[in-house]
């Protein structure tokens, strides 16, 4: 990798993460000084809020993690698993409930002939769930996700643009025989047979 790319790719995964954890950091923060404060009755609403907020915590740290060693060259945990990428999608729409429900959309699945593989796992999942996570948290519209002959489609009811660091996504599930593909309505992660 040459210095301009490594520079360029430095600057998309700092401002990328920063951007997101403050956000979260400041979700929790505002919502545990409602509760503090007794300026809210809705406390199991506040609890969903942390939760969840947690839980973008935990998914970008891990992702900070992976995409820093990546292009740094560093090792990179490996995690060598099954990797089930329609387990993991059920998983991120379960604990990311309460912002479908808040954004007032809709998530339809429809998985067919979807395999399983011994991969670094690790790797694999959390950048499903980094994308996952990223398609749920600005979309507006409904989204339908589903699976034929080994390819994932998240497909987007209204057009948004895609962060800058999908193309470093898509470089490192390269070197796992992942294709991850997108445009501004429909993303693809195509896994080897």
């Amino acid at each position: 990798m040459n210095s301009d790319t490594l520079i360029n790719d430095l600057n998309v995964v700092r401002e990328y993460f920063s951007h997101n954890l403050r956000t979260s950091t400041a979700m929790v923060v505002a919502t545990v000084s409602l509760f503090k404060f007794g300026l809210s009755d809705d406390t199991d609403s506040m609890a969903d809020m942390i939760v969840e907020s947690s839980y973008f915590l935990d998914v970008y740290d891990k992702g900070m993690e992976v995409l820093f060693n990546y292009i740094l060259g560093k090792p990179v945990r490996n995690d060598k698993e099954t990797f089930d990428p329609v387990k993991i999608t059920g998983k991120v729409i379960e604990d990311l409930r309460s912002t479908i429900k808040e954004q007032n959309i809709n998530i339809s699945c429809f998985f067919e002939d979807m395999n399983t593989w011994e991969t670094n796992s690790y790797v694999a999942k959390t950048l499903l769930e980094l994308i996952l996570c990223e398609e749920i948290r600005k979309s507006t519209a409904d989204i339908t996700i589903s699976s034929r002959d080994n390819v994932l489609y998240i497909k987007k009811t209204e057009e948004t643009k895609n962060p800058e660091i999908y193309k470093i996504f898509a470089r490192f599930y390269a070197e796992f025989n992942i294709e991850f593909t997108y445009t501004l309505d429909t993303l693809t992660l195509r896994f080897a047979k």
